[in-house]
């Protein structure tokens, strides 16, 4: 019998193996997320590592620039930055997170919601 953090996990099965959902998928699923989170826990923080994937992109110029990172763009990144630790902490804050044992949490931070700008995109 599947739990809803399974069935959510399920869903993301459709699509095609090199997108975000199917990496998020392969991760949840070695790390065995669904066993113990619910399926608006395992949404939480899927939004969460979506927004910390879109953070890294803009924070680092990974998107379109030309790895430029254009000052006329900060409002987004701001955006960007405040929407992902929204649902982060939201995330942090529900019951499925408690029940993590912490090598679980650690996990879960390295694999999803690390958010970091590399050395050389610094202002110094």
């Amino acid at each position: 019998m599947m739990t809803g953090g399974q069935d959510f996990l399920e869903k993301l099965a459709k699509f095609p193996p090199r997108t975000f959902e199917a990496r998020f998928l392969q991760r949840s699923l070695r790390m065995g997320l669904g066993k113990v989170l619910t399926p608006e826990e395992m949404r939480l923080l899927y939004r969460a590592a979506f927004r910390a994937l879109l953070c890294n992109i803009a924070l680092n110029g990974l998107g379109g620039c030309d790895g430029l990172i254009r000052p006329e763009r900060e409002l987004n990144r701001v955006r960007l930055e405040h929407e992902f630790m929204a649902f982060r902490n939201r995330f942090y804050a529900c019951a499925g997170w408690r029940r993590l044992r912490g090598l679980q949490r650690e996990g879960i931070d390295r694999e999803f919601l690390a958010v970091a700008v590399a050395d050389e995109n610094l202002a110094w």
